[in-house]
């Protein structure tokens, strides 16, 4: 299975669906996670499950899916790594997106990321970009959810990462036609 990268953006996206281990499996890749990323992911919104139509705000854990495998941490090592990270921190505000780009044009990885300017500079370096669009219908491909598991994922990047594709984005026709 080739290697990729994610960034804030997209596994924020993943762990509002509620499916992001099988997600991340289901994809055909190796993920990995960089520090600075795990360190950008700090909560995610949840339903207020006592108040519908409500929101919480809860720390994001991520353990369980480095403790099992799904994510391996990862950082820049070496000066080539680090001299194309600090390149990168020069363009972006995060240095989540910055590490991403960095280690996955250094080390031929795949990076999967929603924001609009990092697709661009990653797609500059010659990179291959993926999207929470293009992950989640690996998914739906791969393990055929029913129609309302798969319209609640859908609804829950939108409502809780606050997520939709741009119409530009690979996907977005089957995500348009699976949202009611």
């Amino acid at each position: 299975m080739p290697d990729a990268v994610i960034d804030a953006c997209c596994l924020i996206d993943l762990l509002a669906s509620g499916h992001v281990e099988a997600i991340l499996q289901a994809s055909g890749f190796n993920w990995h996670l960089p520090i600075a990323v795990q360190g950008e992911v700090q909560y995610i919104r949840q339903h207020d499950p006592a108040q519908p139509g409500q929101f919480l705000e809860v720390p994001a854990d991520l353990s369980l899916l480095i403790s099992c495998g799904v994510l391996q941490l990862c950082e820049p090592t070496g000066q080539s790594e680090q001299d194309l990270f600090v390149h990168y921190a020069a363009i972006f505000r995060s240095d989540g997106e910055a590490m991403c780009i960095a280690l996955a044009e250094q080390r031929g990885w795949v990076i999967a990321t929603d924001d609009r300017k990092a697709i661009r500079v990653a797609q500059r370096a010659g990179l291959t970009v993926v999207s929470c669009p293009e992950l989640v219908k690996r998914w739906a491909d791969a393990t055929k959810p029913d129609k309302p598991t798969l319209c609640k994922a859908l609804q829950d990047i939108q409502v809780l990462a606050q997520f939709r594709p741009d119409p530009a984005m690979t996907e977005y026709a089957w995500w348009v036609a699976n949202i009611p």
